[in-house]
């Protein structure tokens, strides 16, 4: 009977903790599956957008992972992205076009759970996933060793990214916090590689480069270099369990 009582008041006291502050709605949310998207993958859209290759007309006919996402585009960017959880989570797919070729010059993927509390979450507070084609001057600049040409390629990525985000940004709070904390990340990033630059031949390892993210949590970044094209990966949450994931 003792046993029973114990029994019943550690699960109590875990109920508690665990629907503490809820109202109805939430502790709901928070025994059920993660409802899709799942953070943890990359939308199709993403994954077939082909650098050089794939044009806006095809982008904007694809590009929307549900009905209810949004769409926001300039003469040269377009940017799908939806909330839930109250903004505790939204997601984007950005495409940014060459404007000679108008194909896809640079793609990116972005979903943030701030609270990743559902039984069946995967722990991932943030991901990023971006891949551009580099320009002439960035890759035949004579840096002095690998590293630092690592961490100009990552400069460079994120002054790109910057200009991306700024065409639509306007459009959307999503979209502006998205650009907001996509910024931040990046900027913590070189902030660890200016005070460690030989960091930055973890960068482009297998396990990526580890650092501490300033309100999230523990993250890791991979930099992959393919001739001139650089993808960068960024996770931040329970890297044991998302690192090797999608």
């Amino acid at each position: 009977m003792k046993a029973r009582v114990s029994v019943t008041f550690v699960v109590s006291i875990i109920a508690t903790v665990f629907f503490a502050g809820c109202g109805i709605e939430e502790p709901l949310e928070r025994v059920a599956k993660e409802p899709k998207p799942y953070t943890n993958r990359l939308p199709d859209a993403y994954k077939n957008m082909e650098l050089a290759e794939t044009t806006s007309a095809e982008v904007l006919e694809e590009i929307k992972l549900n009905k209810k996402e949004l769409v926001s585009q300039s003469e040269s960017v377009v940017c799908c992205w939806s909330e839930k959880k109250k903004t505790y989570q939204f997601w984007l797919t950005m495409a940014a076009f060459d404007e000679e070729s108008s194909t896809v010059a640079r793609k990116y993927f972005l979903a943030v759970d701030e609270k990743p509390w559902h039984l069946h979450n995967e722990g991932q507070k943030l991901r990023f996933d971006c891949q551009m084609i580099l320009d002439e001057q960035t890759l035949a600049e004579p840096y002095a060793n690998e590293n630092e040409k690592r961490i100009a390629i990552v400069k460079k990525m994120l002054e790109m990214t910057r200009d991306d985000f700024l065409q639509v940004r306007k459009d959307s709070k999503v979209i502006d916090t998205g650009a907001m904390m996509t910024n931040q990340t990046i900027e913590r990033i070189l902030y660890v590689l200016s005070q460690s630059p030989q960091l930055a031949t973890r960068l482009v390892e297998e396990g990526g480069m580890d650092f501490d993210h300033l309100t999230l949590d523990d993250g890791r970044v991979r930099l992959i270099l393919c001739k001139n094209v650089a993808i960068l990966k960024i996770r931040i949450g329970k890297l044991k369990k998302i690192w090797t994931q999608e």
